[in-house]
């Protein structure tokens, strides 16, 4: 084995890695001067902070530290390492390692390694491969990073695509329906038929009822959660007031305006899936630049699919930051965001994860917010509620930057502002699972793998999570943070991606429908609540839209074309639910709308029975896909306009 008293002489007489790179003309004094000031008060590796402060190319810096190590430096891609080796090493084992065993020659054992050569690393490696010595040579963490990914292809494809569906077998959307799901439709749709066969006005009558019950459970529900919000955000200002009151009787500040020191704040991983969108990746660098934390600190994972040459191309030649890291994801099925989510995890190096799409503008102070929703969490269950559920992440509301663009893009922006500004904050605190958005979700990294991640096979995967994170002791919270999106501008763009929205409501409610008793026992009384008003709710409800509609055509049409008679009962219900299901939409959503884009945006709420119309044409597109194709992912295509100025506004 090499020497151990070799190691730590050289270590003892070796210079500092800044010293090094300043000899060798790679840096100059003052760009080592800033990187050490980064360093002490941000923490982290000072090699990082050069990268980041001179811009170096890392293979160069690598080769510096090669000569300072006496440890030549290969190339892993060129000359990979043993696939044998990677085996007795083991998958499980790997995590993020700073070192891989390259080659063996008999009882002498070369480890390639990105840190510098210690004692500690040649007894870890001679006792896994049995090892009479240990020699080193030097490579970079991208190189062990690429030996990851070819050596263990295999288990990542398993962990971003099967992991779930094989362990956890009845959580996994993998199956879609089962055999008496599938059937389920086919006997109500013979029953309707017999009942109208046999009773026309009954089976209309029944028909009409029932539809007019879902349309108005859904829309009742999403109004008292947007009723509670106003109530939930007074009863906060109230709190924050007296614990600002109470800190300043004992001379500290108010806790807004404390600010973590960016030595304290963890290391923050960002997942960005991103396929076929050539035409947004430098977008995608700018708006995450803009983020209000340390650049050492950060951990961006681009994750492009290994069939999309042509954006692969476009993120190599946008040059990105040493923050930013590329993955590509592997070909295989399914092709979704949620399988490269998953494939991107296991690089994650930050304590707190976070998903942005590509055309994402999250506002600066976001991340900063997100931990202080975590630390709070862990704060109160300490002191003042040890019995509360853990807070495994925290949804940032959701808008829009072209908002002003045309019709669809202002609908599409009153029905988001409602949801992420009213309802979901409304549901917070309520005991209700909230179905998050599938973007600007931050969670606890190591809570998202205990509870199995993504379902690759979920076309909404995002509130497939929430829910079984309620389901296993877990809870979701909301925060004061926006991030800004591009609204689909295009109809037919619009109803794909509100298929796939819809189709992967319905699929949760399969999934959750067969385990109902272990759902209800986990969320209790409110987790049936929600899970009847918004996850199965939400589409019954959309489905039902034309009948709803369609009642008042049979009610005063009908009558002087036909002479249908129909209970007074289901008049007075018809237009009640009609009517007023349609004006407390209008209301709450125009209301939310008023508060943040004011009446230029909020006075289009009144045409949202217009748009549900739209909902429902989805809708009935998904519920056909449900039987014919329910793993179908409808791309959602973004930059289809013009440009947009910063503050969002049209310039097209």
């Amino acid at each position: 084995m090499t020497s151990p008293s070799r190691l730590a002489d050289s270590t003892l007489n070796r210079q500092s890695i800044g010293q090094t790179l300043l000899a060798a003309g790679l840096v100059t004094p003052e760009q080592l001067q800033r990187a050490l000031d980064r360093a002490a008060s941000e923490g982290g590796l000072l090699g990082r902070h050069l990268i980041l402060e001179a811009g170096l190319d890392r293979r160069r810096i690598y080769e510096v530290l090669a000569q300072h190590w006496d440890a030549p430096l290969v190339d892993l891609v060129a000359d990979p390492v043993d696939d044998q080796l990677m085996e007795v090493l083991g998958y499980s084992d790997v995590g993020e390692p700073q070192w891989l065993p390259w080659k063996m020659d008999g009882d002498v054992l070369t480890v390639a390694t990105a840190v510098a050569p210690s004692t500690a690393i040649a007894e870890e490696a001679a006792r896994l491969f049995d090892a009479a010595s240990v020699e080193f040579r030097t490579t970079t963490d991208w190189d062990i990073n690429q030996s990851i990914q070819r050596s263990f292809r295999r288990h990542l494809l398993y962990e971003s695509a099967e992991r779930l569906a094989e362990e956890r077998p009845g959580e996994s959307a993998r199956t879609a329906l089962t055999p008496w799901q599938r059937y389920l439709p086919v006997v109500l749709l013979t029953g309707l038929i017999t009942a109208f066969v046999l009773s026309p006005l009954t089976a209309l009558i029944v028909l009409l009822a029932a539809a007019n019950v879902v349309f108005l459970v859904s829309i009742g529900f999403k109004t008292l959660a947007s009723l509670r919000s106003p109530f939930d955000r007074m009863h906060d200002a109230a709190v924050a007031k007296a614990r600002d009151k109470e800190r300043a009787t004992r001379g500290l500040a108010p806790l807004a305006e404390e600010r973590v020191p960016d030595g304290d704040l963890p290391v923050y991983t960002i997942l960005v899936p991103v396929f076929r969108e050539a035409n947004i990746i430098d977008k995608l660098l700018t708006n995450l630049g803009q983020l209000d934390y340390p650049r050492s600190k950060l951990d961006v994972l681009v994750l492009l699919e290994e069939d999309d040459a042509e954006t692969i191309a476009a993120a190599k030649a946008s040059r990105p930051p040493e923050y930013v890291r590329i993955l590509i994801v592997p070909k295989g099925d399914p092709q979704t965001k949620p399988r490269a989510c998953n494939y991107g995890l296991t690089f994650a190096r930050g304590e707190y994860v976070v998903i942005y799409d590509a055309e994402d503008r999250p506002e600066p102070g976001q991340l900063r917010a997100s931990i202080a929703a975590f630390k709070q969490d862990a704060f109160e269950r300490e002191h003042l509620n040890p019995d509360r559920k853990p807070l495994i992440c925290v949804q940032a509301a959701l808008n829009y930057f072209n908002a002003d663009q045309n019709v669809l893009t202002r609908m599409f922006t009153i029905e988001y502002t409602h949801w992420f500004d009213s309802m979901l904050p409304g549901l917070d605190n309520s005991g209700i699972p909230l179905p998050l958005g599938g973007t600007s979700n931050h969670f606890v990294t190591s809570l998202l793998k205990e509870v199995g991640a993504w379902d690759p096979w979920n076309v909404t995967e995002d509130a497939d999570l929430g829910l079984r994170a309620a389901v296993d002791g877990y809870r979701v919270g909301v925060i004061n943070s926006t991030t800004w999106e591009e609204a689909c501008s295009q109809v037919p763009a619009w109803i794909k991606q509100r298929t796939r929205w819809i189709k992967g409501y319905m699929v949760t409610s399969a999934v959750n429908t067969r385990n109902t008793v272990r759902y209800i026992k986990s969320t209790g009384i409110a987790g049936a609540v929600g899970f009847l008003g918004l996850i199965l709710g939400t589409p019954l409800a959309f489905l039902a839209y034309p009948l709803v509609v369609g009642f008042t055509v049979v009610t005063y049409i009908g009558y002087d074309v036909v002479g249908l008679v129909l209970p007074e009962w289901l008049l007075v219900g018809g237009m009640v639910s009609m009517l007023f299901g349609n004006a407390m939409m209008i209301i709450v959503s125009g209301v939310a709308t008023l508060r943040r884009h004011g009446w230029r945006i909020a006075i289009f709420a009144l045409l949202n029975p217009f748009y549900w119309v739209l909902h429902s044409v989805a809708a009935w597109r998904a519920a056909w896909q449900m039987l014919t194709s329910p793993h179908k992912w409808e791309k959602t295509p973004h930059g289809l306009e013009a440009e947009y100025h910063d503050d969002g506004h049209w310039v097209g």
